[in-house]
Formats: C-alpha cells, sequence, structure tokens
C-alpha cells in the first residue's frame, strides 16, 4: 500500500510542477487570409538559390510566406519597392504577383518558405 501512495504523491508532485510552466512562447511573423476556392494545399518548404543560380520572374497561384534562413536575398515584387532581406526576415507575395529573389550574398541563401496554392497546380510559373 505504501509504495501505491509514494507513487500517487510523486505523481501529483510533477502534475502541478508541469501545470506551473509557462507556455512555449508562439511568435506569429506574418499572417495572410487565404481564398477557400478554388480547392487549395500548403506546401512547407526550403529554397535554397546557390551562387550563379537564382529564380526567374514567376507567380504562384496563391500566397507565399518565407523567411531568409541563410544569407541575402534582394526581392523584386512588381508594383513594390525592391527589400533585401537577411537571415530572420520575413515576406509575403500575394496570389498572381509577379516577382523573383536574386541572390544578394556570395555564399548563396536559403528560405523557409510556405506556399498555399491552387491544388493540383503548378508551384512556379515563369512570366515575362
Amino acid at each position: 500500500m505504501r509504495p501505491i501512495l509514494l507513487a500517487l504523491v510523486a505523481a501529483l508532485a510533477a502534475g502541478a510542477a508541469w501545470a506551473q510552466q509557462p507556455p512555449a512562447k508562439r511568435t506569429i511573423l506574418q499572417r495572410a487570409d487565404v481564398a477557400a476556392s478554388p480547392a487549395q494545399e500548403t506546401l512547407f518548404g526550403t529554397v535554397e538559390i546557390a551562387p550563379g543560380s537564382g529564380n526567374v520572374r514567376h507567380i504562384h497561384n496563391g500566397t507565399e510566406i518565407g523567411m531568409v534562413l541563410e544569407g541575402r536575398i534582394r526581392l523584386e515584387v512588381d508594383g513594390q519597392p525592391t527589400r533585401t532581406l537577411g537571415p530572420g526576415e520575413t515576406f509575403m507575395v500575394a496570389r498572381g504577383a509577379p516577382h523573383r529573389s536574386v541572390l544578394d550574398s556570395p555564399t548563396g541563401a536559403k528560405l523557409l518558405s510556405t506556399w498555399t496554392v491552387d491544388k493540383g497546380g503548378d508551384l512556379l510559373i515563369p512570366v515575362k
């Protein structure tokens, strides 16, 4: 009986300690409304831009939200001022906005992005 009582007291103490822990910190970096129709899907991934490579001007049939993890890029979005972004900086590109990321770092760059786009379509559509 005594081992059961000790186990119960230990479990209660552990539960009380867990309840006193502060919640995990959540920081919303960027938020955007997303259309519900047509059917869409969200993709979460990385973009790596090696020296000597880059993105052609393109659009997405949806919204892109991203953050620079490494290196620096120059983000060119039609109708907006060009932005130079480094590690920790975020961006959003609206549905159908022609844009490209130009490498602005001698060692390359790595981005973390989400794309909420029309389901079943191409992720990247080149434009002139």
